[in-house]
């Protein structure tokens, strides 16, 4: 197969990909300006509840990306040396401090 072949599918593979999602955004867009007022209005009675999911999304990437990352950076540690350690410091330091607004937040309080 000739190269400019490969370019011209790889081309025609990202434009398919493209008009696909500008397809998919011009029906969410219909969708949403057809939407009739309830669905855009929230009652009085959901007011009351707290949906805090950005917290607790934030909770878990930051102990679950932990531990993605340390497995495989405790495997190469020896061979990389200091600049493996100063990584994973700044990676942790990062978390912590994701973690510290979460807590500050509420996010690990017992409800």
């Amino acid at each position: 197969m000739p190269i400019t072949s490969l370019i011209i599918s790889n081309y025609a593979f990202v434009a398919l990909v493209l008009v696909m999602t500008f397809g998919l955004a011009l029906i969410a867009a219909g969708l949403f300006l057809r939407a009739p007022q309830q669905w855009i209005n929230t009652s009085p009675a959901w007011a009351q509840f707290r949906f805090g999911y950005g917290i607790y999304a934030l909770i878990f990437l930051a102990f679950d990306m932990e531990m993605i990352f340390m497995y495989p950076w405790a495997v190469v540690f020896a061979d990389i040396g200091i600049s493996a350690f100063l990584d994973m410091f700044v990676f942790i330091v990062l978390l912590g401090a994701g973690i510290a607004y979460a807590w500050g937040m509420g996010g690990l309080e017992w409800e």
